[in-house]
Formats: C-alpha cells, structure tokens, sequence
C-alpha cells in the first residue's frame, strides 16, 4: 500500500468500521486512492444524492479496519 492508502485508512479507522463518512470530511482520499482502496475491498463508496455520478460518502470496511491494525502493528 501506498502512503496515501495508509494514511486513508488511519483517517478512517479513527470513525470505526461501517461508518458514513461525507466526501468533504475526508482526508488523504482522493478518487484514485479511493479507487485502489475499493478494489482491496477496505473501502466502499455511496453516491451523492443529487449527482449519483459522483462519489458522495466513504466507509470502512471489516476488511479495511483489520489491514490498518496490521499496518499500525509494523
């Protein structure tokens, strides 16, 4: 993983698994770290209301919180 990712993951193992978080709240997450962290599987993604083409809400995955204990455990 990238500095980026790990970052991404830190920001949101702090809020916890299974939560929301607005695309305006996040930090270190871009769309392509976000794509990479979707495709792992640490990340899922929610679209806006009003522009469904658009990423609206990022959330920590099971998956993504146990890489991160294992990344903070190095």
């Amino acid at each position: 993983m990238g500095k980026r990712e790990i970052k991404a993951l830190k920001f949101l193992s702090v809020k916890g698994p299974n939560v929301k978080i607005h695309f305006r709240d996040m930090r270190d997450c871009g769309l392509e770290t976000g794509d990479r962290l979707k495709i792992r599987g640490f990340l899922e993604t929610f679209p806006q209301e009003k522009h469904p083409e658009r990423t609206g809400y990022y959330m920590l995955t099971e998956a993504g919180l146990d890489a991160w204990q294992q990344q903070a455990a190095r």
